[in-house]
């Protein structure tokens, strides 16, 4: 089949609309980036952009992304590499994220829980009976971005959430009557308050499929693996069901999507996330929180004394 734009043979189609050679593919996908950037207003000029950079297909290519628009939007832009410690796994993303970051001149800060924390996820897993592993990570996780943005000063922190992910994380929120969460949705969200700065999600309305394949046409070689901790949680499950729904509705996550985020800004106007919350600093680490002590050193804490 022959691009929709020229004579090259086309690679990418998206549903029944048009049909993409290599370079007009490119084109598109990063047109579209564009587009949202600046129609929710996600960067301005001269800001210090924080990239969450895992070393899988998507966030590689938002980190490889923003650095080669970065004169076009005059920013600056670092890449935050989250080492959780997970054998056979964190540790070939890490790897295979120094190389890419060598070799495009990617700027990138690693920061690892044995750091910070003292211990690995794995072994923290095994050692803990009351957290999940998804809960110590992501307490974890968010206390690291945390840190990051202070450390280096950030504006703004990008992640690379796609279309998939977002539609996922609507539905477990309403299914779970989390209404606080669901309305924090959004390709800009955060409460800007005690340290916390705004984070973006510039690839909001791309799918999965078409990050990946940007990645691959850039040779940013993304390991193809897993997080191992997933398999039968609420999110492997709702994304296998969403997949078959995908299959038999096209454009099923994308109508989706654009439906709901109608709703969820209507009601944020009638909902005011953060009223009537105080926030402190941690007694312990001086992260913003509504207790005397944060959840990350609290699960510290309980960890390192069992």
């Amino acid at each position: 089949m022959k691009c929709s734009f020229c004579n090259n043979s086309a690679i990418y189609k998206y549903i029944d609309e048009n049909y993409y050679c290599k370079d007009h593919f490119i084109k598109y996908f990063e047109e579209k980036t564009i587009n949202t950037i600046e129609k929710y207003k996600l960067i301005k000029s001269g800001e210090k952009i924080g990239v969450g950079v895992s070393g899988g297909k998507d966030s590689n290519a938002l980190l490889f992304f923003l650095n080669k628009y970065k004169e076009y939007f005059n920013i600056e832009v670092f890449g935050i590499h989250i080492d959780e410690g997970i054998r056979g796994y964190r540790d070939k993303d890490t790897e295979k994220l120094l190389e890419i970051s060598k070799k495009y001149n990617l700027n990138v800060k690693i920061y690892r829980f044995t750091e910070y924390f003292n211990i690995r996820l794995d072994e923290a897993v095994k050692i803990s009976k009351e957290h999940k592993s998804c809960t110590i990570c992501g307490v974890w996780r968010r206390w690291l971005m945390w840190k990051a943005a202070k450390d280096l000063n950030l504006d703004k922190f990008a992640t690379a959430h796609n279309l998939n992910d977002e539609v996922q994380t609507i539905l477990m929120n309403i299914f779970e009557g989390n209404l606080k969460d669901l309305l924090k949705e959004g390709p800009y969200v955060g409460i800007v308050e005690g340290d916390f700065i705004p984070r973006i999600k510039p690839f909001y309305f791309n799918t999965e499929k078409e990050n990946l394949l940007y990645s691959i046409l850039n040779n940013l070689e993304p390991p193809f693996g897993e997080c191992p901790f997933i398999v039968g949680e609420f999110r492997d499950i709702i994304r296998s069901k969403l997949y078959k729904l995908e299959d038999k509705y096209p454009r099923f996550h994308r109508n989706f999507l654009r439906n709901i985020l109608e709703i969820i800004y209507k009601a944020k106007r009638d909902y005011k996330i953060g009223n009537n919350i105080k926030l402190r600093k941690c007694k312990i680490c001086g992260y913003p929180t509504t207790r005397e002590i944060c959840r990350a050193c609290e699960i510290k804490l309980r960890i390192n004394n069992i």
